[in-house]
This record gives C-alpha cells, structure tokens and sequence, in this order.
C-alpha cells in the first residue's frame, strides 16, 4: 500500500465520520503524553542506587507495563461477563504499580519511595510475559466454549425431548390402564346406534327402562369413554330433561 493510498483512505474516514477521528486524535495524543510521562517516572525509579536497574532492561520494564496496561483494557472491552475476569485483574495490578512507581519519582521520601522496588523491577519482565499469556490463553477458552455451545444445546434439547416422550407415553399408560375393565353382563339393549351420540345413547336407555346405576356401571365400556364422562353426559342430560319439563332421571 503506497502513502497516497494511505493518505486517500484516511481523508475519508475522517470525512466519514469526523467526531469519531477527532476523538481517536485527542486519545492518541494524551496517551502518547501520558505514557512518556509515566515511563520516564519508572525510569527515574530504576535508576536510583538501591534498585540499580538501567540501560535497556529499565526501559523493557517501563514500556512493557504501560503498554501491558493498555493490552489490558482492550481485551476488557473485546470480552463479555467473566470472560473479562483476567484482562481486568492484570489491568488492576498494572495500574497500581505504575501509580506507585509515579508517587515514589515524585517524592523520595514517601512511603512509596521505600517499597521493594529492586525486587518488583526484576519480577515485572517475567511477570509481564505471563500476563499476556494469560490473557491469550483466555482468549482461547472463551472460543473453545462457544464452539462447545451449539453441541451442548443440541445434547440438552435431545435430553428434554426424550423426556417429554417418556411422559406422554407414561400418561397414554395410564389413561388406559385408568379405564374400567369391561363388564360380563352387559344388559340388552345398551348399544350404541349408527350416528348415535353419548347423550342420545344414554337417553335413549334411560327411556328404556335402565337404571342410572346400570348406565353409570355399562356405560363406559359400551361407549368406550371413562366413567367421569358418562356421569358428565348423564348430568348433561337430566338438565336438558328438566329445562324441556320431561321426566328423566339421571341422578
């Protein structure tokens, strides 16, 4: 990609959107300012003689934590829920040792300035590294679980839909178990006709001659329905009976 190319497509992005350039030019800057600012406190920290640590590794610590820092809140706002416990731990501890190391260049006789700091500025490198390994390696975690998900939803909807089966079978089960074992002596004349409904069967053998308690006992074999709703269409029928006037007893 040429420098025109370069140039030409951030032209148009901050012609695009202008507030969110300006504002990513303000952070760019205050950071540029803020991380020379806070390195060279930690510079002026490693070179004082009790912690004696200059050249190059002074500057690997102070460019690894403030970048690590910023590393940090990235990632915690890439990630949802606990996935953020890790970044937002190392982002904590980074923070402070910054500040301290800040409050210790600027006095040098605060308590700050007599923490250990020849021993926190040889444990930062290492440390350092691990954090960002650790940081990746949740990264990872969180991937492999999403990839997990589907499969564990799949499991879980298979599950409930084998259990649902097991209950519908278990009430078919006991709705016919529930049924009336069919009597020996049925008596003449309860049969149900063509086209005949429950409550036209039922009244029709109470015209008959049949007693409630030979309907209610034959009745739900006859009718292949359970004894709950024969006593339902007998009530149905001697309420009909009795709003017409006529003598039908159903009780």
């Amino acid at each position: 990609m040429s420098m025109s190319t370069a140039a030409t497509g951030l032209a148009g992005w901050v012609r695009a959107d202008p507030d969110r350039a300006c504002a990513a030019l303000v952070l760019t800057g205050l950071g540029a300012i803020s991380l020379v600012g806070s390195a060279t406190h930690v510079l002026h920290v490693g070179a004082r003689p009790e912690v004696n640590v200059t050249g190059w590794m002074v500057l690997t610590v102070a460019g690894s934590l403030e970048v690590l820092a910023a590393y940090a809140a990235w990632e915690v706002r890439r990630r949802n829920g606990f996935n953020r416990l890790v970044p937002a731990l190392v982002l904590i501890l980074t923070v402070v040792f910054i500040v301290l190391a800040n409050l210790a260049a600027a006095d040098p006789v605060s308590w700050a300035a007599h923490l250990p700091w020849a021993e926190a500025f040889a444990v930062a490198p290492p440390v350092s590294f691990l954090c960002v390994a650790g940081i990746a390696e949740t990264r990872g975690w969180k991937r492999a679980r999403r990839t997990r998900t589907p499969a564990t939803s799949a499991a879980r909807k298979a599950i409930k839909s084998n259990k649902n089966q097991k209950q519908e079978q278990a009430r078919r089960q006991q709705q016919r178990t529930s049924r009336p074992s069919p009597p020996q002596d049925v008596p003449a004349g309860m049969t149900v006709r063509a086209g005949e409904r429950r409550t036209q069967s039922i009244l029709r053998w109470l015209e008959e001659g049949h007693t409630a308690e030979t309907i209610r006992a034959h009745g739900p074999h006859v009718l292949g329905v359970s004894a709950v709703t024969v006593k339902r269409d007998m009530r149905g029928v001697g309420i009909a009976g009795r709003r017409r006037g006529e003598p039908v007893s159903a009780a």
